[in-house]
């Protein structure tokens, strides 16, 4: 993907918060329990450079005042086929608002940390993220060693597909050893406006394990269950990885 066509939309974005920070957009409200999601893999040849650039850009963006919080975790399973994971990491950002995000994208994209990093990679899966609940998430929870965090992206196939059936099935995992607990989020997309919109019955979730032989233990009889069957059959799986927090 030519990195044009990647930053433009934030780009686009982050002018247009930039034009009234009092405006408060239709599409979405200021949250200060806001998270960047961002599942990038190297290009090919590229890995280390992709990793160098990564860490210049983090460097960054770390001492800016609109983010409180930064963490990658490297993927050893997901669900695709042949899909290459020790060349992906999923980096997740804790942003003051959106507003916040957008102000800071209009400082960083164009300066030559963010550029040299965006033409290392491509995108595979890309949201801004807000508590369903709309309480704080402790995002030190998700980056202790040893830990497995699950990271999906799923739409409903109904309109009930997070109610109920989530509800039995989440409450079953309470059953399996080493499970700690899973947290959701609404799911914001840029549109073609290239403003943040709201995707339509979808929802993040991260699920986290004490280690990887506890989550290895449990993840065969929990794809077999009757709960978590007649939970997925209504859902539709954009994005799905394990993984282990990485420095």
């Amino acid at each position: 993907m030519n990195i044009k066509v990647l930053v433009l939309p934030i780009l686009l974005f982050a002018a247009a918060c930039g034009t009234n920070k009092n405006t408060e957009h239709p599409q979405h409200k200021s949250s200060k329990y806001m998270y960047e999601l961002a599942i990038n893999q190297s290009k090919e040849g590229q890995h280390q450079t992709f990793l160098d650039t990564r860490a210049k850009f983090v460097d960054v963006l770390g001492k800016q005042d609109e983010t409180l919080n930064e963490g990658k975790w490297q993927p050893f399973f997901t669900v695709v086929p042949d899909l290459q994971l020790d060349n992906i990491l999923i980096g997740m950002t804790h942003w003051n608002s959106m507003e916040g995000f957008g102000s800071t994208a209009a400082r960083l994209l164009p300066q030559k940390e963010a550029r040299d990093y965006f033409a290392s990679f491509n995108p595979l899966a890309y949201a801004l993220l807000e508590t369903v609940d709309g309480q704080p998430f402790d995002f030190e929870t998700i980056k202790k060693e040893g830990l497995v965090v699950e990271f999906a992206i799923r739409r409903g196939k109904s309109a009930d597909a997070f109610g109920e059936k989530r509800e039995t099935f989440f409450s079953s995992l309470e059953n399996y050893d080493g499970y700690k607990f899973a947290r959701e989020f609404k799911v914001y997309k840029l549109n073609e406006q290239s403003m943040p919109s709201l995707a339509e019955n979808t929802q993040a979730v991260i699920i986290v394990w004490d280690n990887p032989e506890k989550f290895q233990a449990a993840a065969t009889p929990i794809f077999g269950s009757k709960e978590y069957q007649e939970f997925a059959v209504n859902l539709e799986v954009e994005t799905y990885f394990a993984t282990s927090p990485t420095e």
